[in-house]
């Protein structure tokens, strides 16, 4: 959860494959165009790549670029037929690609590196000009239509001989950095993504010193830990801590993370204290033992408990809860909410997707797993029809309306636990009058997901994230051309400088709005601001 806007976020898995290629003489010649772009227009990445006309094409695939990566290859396949098109990411995998909506893509690749990149880019832009040069690289999948065949497995890279982007000074200043001290998870459970990886292969003390160091000149505005939690691997944290204590770049940061909730020690409870702010994470996904059990999640509760002791008055306790688990089920979950409320600071419950890695592969034949192949959504798992979970997913979001500063969105939502008011179980959403007594209104919850396709379709380049309600009116997280952008509106302050003006209504924005995207912008206003209008009167200053 991101309530105040401040996550400036990249693409940190293409920056590495970057750096892994900057780091080698040999490929001093070789030129690279690194193309993150926040648009789902095909026609954005096309227009570059045809300016670049590129001999090697990788994407990096996750589950919301796939459509839009789809028209991408179809028209550079026409626009250069002899183009080599490989794809890694966590959606490049064969139980994805084999989905009927996305074989369209599949059938047009080259390649798929199901694994770690850093090493296999290098041979791929060192073979790809040669005949039959995918036979002669470990590590990919050739999809032949569907009809896979394997290269072999490559060697698990060792992480050290791989500068960071920070090491190198290639990571894009001013945003939000990146630390990974460790790969892999010594927890393996069906629902994550982390998949069975081990997690031997950890940074050392140097590495780590080199790569803070590289933050620190960056000018990150926060730093978030990519390991899948602070306190899993030891020897990592020992590392960082050495390191840490020598260049001190976390000390003015707000540091973002995960905690296994039951292996908290005091030496993480003193570090976190250096950290400038710290958000870490817990991720309890269920109080049930028995659905934990089940998904292959080891959970001691009384143990836990002992750990909330410790944190109590030295950290912010924030659990983060999946919504619609296999083998759950709605008066379980609504335990497991009820207990969370009574337990953290703030609370983020994420509806549960069938993923790569994860449930799409690893689930046990009694889930009995139905979901979207397009959006990967559950529709139906043990334990849960699709009328449960469309009735407790409305019950949640309206919950989390009534607590303090709520972020709603279709498929997640968070929400501080402070200043909350007991709701009944079927309570509609607040009103606005209702809202506004609280101090906060609301934008309404179907609205979003209806002025996000608006958006999508009249203004090009822009995506509608999220609206997030503020005590004087509202932000629009957005995605720009350009980056990331919010677009905040409140009422007209006389002598405040805004970027424009409605009925009354200042609207201003944080992040990159080039000459070119400030007309786009403005349109972008028009179509929200018949929305925005009586909400934030109604939050402003004598609205009624």
């Amino acid at each position: 959860m991101d309530p105040v806007g401040t996550f400036l976020s990249f693409s940190y898995g293409i920056e590495t494959l970057r750096a892994s290629l900057r780091a080698q003489a040999e490929f001093d010649d070789d030129e690279v165009l690194l193309l993150d772009l926040s648009t789902p227009d095909p026609e954005q990445f096309l227009a570059r790549l045809r300016e670049f006309r590129p001999t090697l094409v990788g994407l990096s695939l996750y589950i919301w670029s796939l459509e839009v990566f789809a028209e991408v290859v179809t028209q550079l396949r026409r626009f250069d037929p002899g183009i080599v098109i490989v794809a890694g990411g966590p959606a490049a995998r064969r139980s994805v690609l084999d989905l009927p909506p996305h074989r369209r893509l599949r059938d047009q690749l080259d390649a798929v590196v199901p694994g770690e990149g850093e090493a296999i880019i290098r041979a791929l832009v060192r073979e790809h000009h040669a005949p039959g040069w995918a036979t002669r690289i470990p590590g990919l999948d050739l999809p032949g239509r569907g009809l896979w065949r394997s290269t072999g497995p490559a060697e698990r890279p060792d992480i050290e001989r791989f500068p960071s982007p920070y090491q190198l000074g290639l990571a894009p200043p001013g945003k939000t950095g990146y630390v990974e001290t460790f790969r892999g998870c010594p927890i393996h459970c069906s629902f994550c993504q982390w998949g069975e990886q081990k997690s031997d292969r950890v940074h050392s003390e140097d590495y780590l010193r080199r790569h803070l160091e590289g933050l620190a000149k960056a000018d990150v505005t926060n730093a978030f830990f990519l390991d899948a939690a602070f306190n899993l691997s030891p020897r990592a944290f020992r590392n960082l801590v050495a390191a840490e204590r020598d260049v001190g770049a976390l000390r003015r940061l707000a540091v973002h993370g995960h905690l296994y909730p039951t292996y908290l020690r005091d030496e993480h409870l003193e570090f976190f204290a250096g950290c400038g702010q710290l958000q870490a994470s817990i991720g309890i996904q269920s109080f049930d033992p028995e659905v934990l059990h089940g998904l292959g999640r080891p959970f001691d509760l009384d143990r836990f408990e002992r750990v909330l002791t410790l944190m109590q008055g030295r950290l912010p306790v924030d659990v983060e809860l999946i919504f619609g688990l296999p083998g759950d089920n709605p008066r379980s979950f609504r335990k497991t909410l009820e207990r969370s409320l009574a337990l953290a600071d703030t609370v983020k419950i994420f509806r549960c997707l069938v993923l790569p890695d994860a449930l799409l592969d690893r689930s046990d034949p009694s889930h009995a797993i139905d979901f979207d192949p397009q959006t990967f959504a559950l529709r139906s798992c043990a334990g849960w029809t699709p009328a449960d979970l469309e009735r407790e997913w409305a019950r949640v979001q309206a919950l989390a309306q009534t607590m303090h500063r709520p972020v709603v969105n279709d498929d997640w939502v968070g929400f501080t636990t402070h200043a909350q008011r007991v709701v009944e179980a079927d309570e509609r959403p607040l009103s606005i009058e209702s809202a506004r007594e609280r101090g906060a209104v609301q934008f309404p919850i179907d609205r979003i997901a209806q002025l996000r396709q608006t958006i999508g379709r009249r203004v090009s380049g822009w995506r509608l994230r999220n609206v997030r309600s503020q005590v004087d009116g509202l932000h629009f997280d957005l995605d720009g051309p350009e980056g990331n952008v919010v677009l905040e509106v409140i009422s007209r302050v006389e002598g405040q400088p805004s970027f424009t003006e409605r009925d009354g209504l200042a609207y201003s924005h944080r992040g990159p709005v080039g000459r070119a995207q400030a007309p786009l912008l403005r349109k972008l206003i028009d179509i929200v601001h018949p929305d925005a209008l009586p909400i934030v009167r109604a939050s402003g200053p004598g609205g009624t």
